[in-house]
């Protein structure tokens, strides 16, 4: 979609005759920072990811639940030549109540689907490909919810592969217990006219049972779960069919004391990835350490500000795999203003803000 047709599209919606309208904006900014020291590992790379993402936002509500917004997420790297590395349309309808939540279009993935964690989207999806396009559905009543989505990653041509994402989660919470689970299935078709590209699917489970607790003394998390993470990988190709369906235990222990918290993750299992060798990360967009029999990821963080309109965090992770440690370096700040009601930025905070996977 050309800018023009973006300015057209926005006065559009701006002049809708719908009751109750209200002109609604918002707008956020994301730097990051991370640098990842893996020269020692043969199943991942060393880089260097840094930039910032502004991403403007212009909308109408009516009837109290109803709005429709569109606006630019626009990506500039750090240390390049280019005014703007990047640019991705976001547009999209929201239904939005104290239960439920409807999305459709283009919006920012982080806002629906925080509580994946890297195992299912490492890093460097969140830095540069921060927009789902698709559904999003979700209910909710307290802390508990179930939710459906899907992101269309891909359009078939003769150029680029038919690729998308559909996903589930959920978590139920009962006193100081919860369960919950976090799963997609992401497809990997050919490209149109082509029949030597390979169809092959990747389907990823998380499945956890556990303890969180806090207080108002400052303690917000002490968490400790156990689960199983069940993984489906296949290449239907007509002359190499190939079929692997890892499984291995997953173990979490996190704590956070005024603004203060350790992460820690520990797989043990079969392999993961079989098929890494072949299409790497047009495949796999999880964390590429699976691909060893157990990893241990312990990520140390300060939260250095966290106000409800700016947050910011640095972070050291230690990665322990192949017999090797390994260290990587972040720093992340956000900024997030908007026009809406308190009850309204409450409601959505209810909505948005139910992470319980800590990344």
């Amino acid at each position: 979609m050309s800018r023009l047709k973006l300015l057209i599209f926005i006065l559009i919606m701006i002049n809708l005759n719908v009751h109750s309208q209200e002109v609604q904006w918002k707008t956020g900014l994301n730097y990051f920072f991370d640098n990842t020291e893996f020269d020692r590992s043969s199943i991942t790379i060393p880089q260097t990811m840094t930039g910032v993402h502004l991403s403007p936002e212009i909308g109408v509500k009516w009837d109290s639940a109803h709005s429709v917004f569109a606006g630019v997420d626009v990506l500039k790297n750090s240390g390049t030549s280019n005014i703007i590395d990047k640019t991705d349309v976001i547009a999209y309808y929201q239904y939005l109540t104290l239960t439920s939540t409807f999305r459709a279009g283009s919006f920012q993935r982080e806002e629906v689907l925080s509580n994946y964690s890297d195992l299912f989207f490492q890093d460097s999806v969140k830095n540069f490909r921060p927009l789902m396009q698709g559904i999003f559905w979700q209910i909710k009543k307290n802390s508990s919810y179930f939710n459906l989505w899907l992101d269309w990653v891909s359009h078939q041509t003769n150029l680029n592969r038919e690729i998308f994402f559909i996903g589930s989660s959920g978590h139920k919470r009962l006193g100081f217990l919860f369960a919950d689970f976090q799963s997609y299935l992401y497809h990997f078709a050919g490209r149109a006219n082509n029949p030597y590209d390979h169809l092959c699917d990747n389907a990823l489970g998380h499945f956890s049972v556990g303890v969180d607790y806090c207080n108002k003394q400052g303690l917000d998390t002490l968490l400790f779960a156990v689960g199983v993470l069940a993984g489906y990988e296949r290449d239907r190709d007509s002359g190499n069919k190939r079929v692997y369906t890892p499984v291995g235990a997953l173990l979490r222990l996190n704590a956070e004391y005024r603004g203060i918290g350790l992460d820690n993750m520990l797989y043990l299992g079969q392999p993961r990835m079989d098929l890494y060798k072949d299409f790497g990360g047009n495949l796999y967009w999880g964390n590429p350490f699976l691909r060893s029999n157990y990893y241990l990821e312990s990520k140390l963080y300060l939260n250095v500000v966290h106000t409800p309109y700016v947050k910011g965090r640095i972070a050291g992770k230690f990665h322990f795999s192949e017999g090797m440690l390994m260290f990587e370096q972040t720093l992340n700040l956000s900024v997030s203003l908007n026009n809406f009601s308190e009850h309204q930025r409450n409601q959505n905070n209810r909505t948005f803000n139910l992470l319980h996977f800590n990344k």
